[in-house]
């Protein structure tokens, strides 16, 4: 379970496909797995070791894209589920209609720019399937959203591998680093929610 978040590990041991299933699976069904940093880090990789970066943003692009539709379907199911009683103790209407506003409130580019945004990433196409967002309009932003993120954060590895060739002896703290600086809006967001004054 470990070698899950050993990107080097990752990347050495299943290649191309190992990518593709990780970011697959952390863009609509699983959090809890590494995104901007395995991304980051097969650039870099596709920089030292020749893996071909083209070949390698596709592949993102499409794990990601494909990772978004089953997070969306997952959301769509669970609005299926509200029938049954255990469900709707889970999914409270109240909860469907945060889902409504949130995206009344932030507009539809927060789906592109969820993408960079670890955890909000994986849950936003699922909050779309239960707000019930027009297919066609999610398709749309996450079409954008998952080449921003695919071609943009694997071409920062890829261009700063080219400069700084030594700088993969330092993956370890790089991906650390990536980790915090990804955690800043979830902590912004956090911080402002909680200076909001409380209605009685």
């Amino acid at each position: 379970m470990s070698h899950l978040f050993d990107i080097t590990y990752l990347i050495t041991t299943y290649g191309y496909l190992g990518i593709f299933i990780i970011v697959f699976l952390e863009s609509g069904i699983f959090f809890a797995l590494p995104g901007d940093s395995l991304l980051f880090t097969a650039g870099l990789f596709a920089s030292a070791f020749g893996l071909n970066i083209t070949f390698l943003i596709v592949l993102i692009f499409v794990a990601t894209f494909l990772g978004g539709l089953v997070g969306y379907e997952i959301g769509r199911y669970l609005t299926l589920l509200e029938r049954y009683k255990f469900f709707r103790k889970i999914l409270k209407p109240e909860y469907i209609k945060k889902a409504h506003e949130f995206f009344d409130r932030h507009g539809l580019f927060a789906i592109v720019f969820s993408r960079f945004v670890p955890i909000v990433r994986t849950f936003m196409p699922i909050a779309a399937g239960v707000a019930k967002m027009e297919y066609k309009t999610f398709l749309k932003y996450s079409v954008l959203g998952s080449i921003l993120w695919s071609a943009g954060m694997t071409l920062v590895g890829f261009f700063l591998g080219q400069i700084f060739p030594g700088i993969k002896d330092y993956i370890s703290w790089i991906t650390v680093l990536i980790i915090l600086v990804s955690a800043i809006p979830i902590v912004f967001d956090i911080v402002q929610s909680r200076r909001k004054p409380k209605h009685l």
